[in-house]
């Protein structure tokens, strides 16, 4: 029987790597609509990595709220949504579609949220109107923000992002593109520019993959490193982008366009530069996507290589496993 266990493992292993170790990436990206009735969704996708083909899924309806912009889920594995032209933000259930609100801010209450982004430590999350003070929501979600202003090289702000190093960069810019990019300190709101009018500066997220601080609008990406150097731009490879969220495998999915765009950069390690890119339309008004790893994430499956591989290895571990503990009996 360990000798079948041991022989099964490794022509499950062997033959998945002559015949063809075909690695796939299997998740559910999140995202919303700036128009229609249905404007927070899911979608499944899968990804070859070995052919590069992208499968995506017909678009699931979690629910409608009154406005809907950003994207983020909390550590509690709820939805929280921008409210544009609101003047709230909502919690969202992803499994019921029940959904509440609270006003961002104690001031300028009927402005609008839109960008979304989870403070590290996992107990508020910051949004903003384009070019308007910075607003701070408590979590757990149900209490009103509060609001600070916004100072130094700009008067107001789009969206935050969080690097590792404990920079907190800005985006500063109207849709969908050609934004200002800084830093700023979010005890003061004082902001210091580093670039003027950028034009893949709209969303803005941390990648792990890189390491590098990723923008994305106007149909290209851009990257910085964590200390705002190194500028790279890439592009344009579709006329308009919002946001996008990356896996930490070397894939992106951008929104924009009305189309989803899959960006492959497992092998240049340059998400300027991509190995591939595959544009799926048929997302109608589609606005921003939820990130997938790092903070707002909220903790769901990240999407990973196929299990054939990982089951070959793993039985052909317990067939070595199994053997020592026979050569050690003898």
């Amino acid at each position: 029987m360990r000798k079948l266990l041991m022989l099964f493992g490794t022509m499950i292993l062997l033959g998945s790597v002559n015949a063809r170790a075909d690695v796939m990436f299997d998740g559910t990206l999140y995202y919303t609509n700036y128009a229609g009735a249905n404007n927070v969704n899911k979608v499944a996708f899968s990804y070859n990595q070995t052919t590069q083909t992208l499968t995506m899924g017909s678009g699931q309806n979690i629910t409608t709220v009154p406005g809907a912009d950003g994207i983020i889920f909390d550590p509690a594995g709820n939805l929280l949504i921008g409210g544009q032209n609101t003047g709230k933000v909502y919690e969202v259930n992803p499994g019921t579609g029940t959904f509440t609100s609270v006003s961002p801010g104690t001031t300028g209450q009927n402005q609008s949220s839109y960008h979304l982004a989870l403070d590290p430590s996992g107990t508020k999350f910051y949004t903003s109107d384009f070019g308007g003070p910075l607003d701070t929501v408590p979590l757990p979600f149900g209490t009103q923000g509060s609001t600070t202003a916004i100072s130094g090289d700009e008067g107001g702000l789009t969206q935050i992002a969080f690097a590792p190093n404990g920079n907190v960069f800005y985006v500063n810019g109207n849709p969908n593109g050609f934004g200002n990019v800084g830093l700023i300190d979010l005890n003061t709101g004082v902001t210091t520019r580093q670039y003027t009018s950028l034009q893949p500066a709209h969303g803005l997220i941390f990648d792990p993959f890189t390491d590098l601080m990723t923008m994305f609008g106007a149909g290209e990406t851009g990257t910085i490193d964590q200390a705002g150097a190194n500028l790279k731009t890439g592009g344009p490879f579709i006329s308009d982008f919002d946001q996008g969220a990356v896996d930490g495998f070397g894939h992106a999915l951008v929104a924009g366009s009305n189309s989803i765009t899959f960006l492959d950069y497992s092998i240049s390690h340059d998400i300027t530069n991509p190995d591939k890119v595959i544009i799926t339309g048929g997302f109608n008004f589609i606005d921003d996507v939820a990130p997938l790893v790092g903070p707002g994430s909220g903790g769901q499956q990240v999407p990973e290589p196929s299990s054939i591989l990982l089951l070959g290895s793993a039985l052909l571990g317990v067939g070595f496993y199994a053997r020592r503990r026979r050569s050690r009996s003898v």
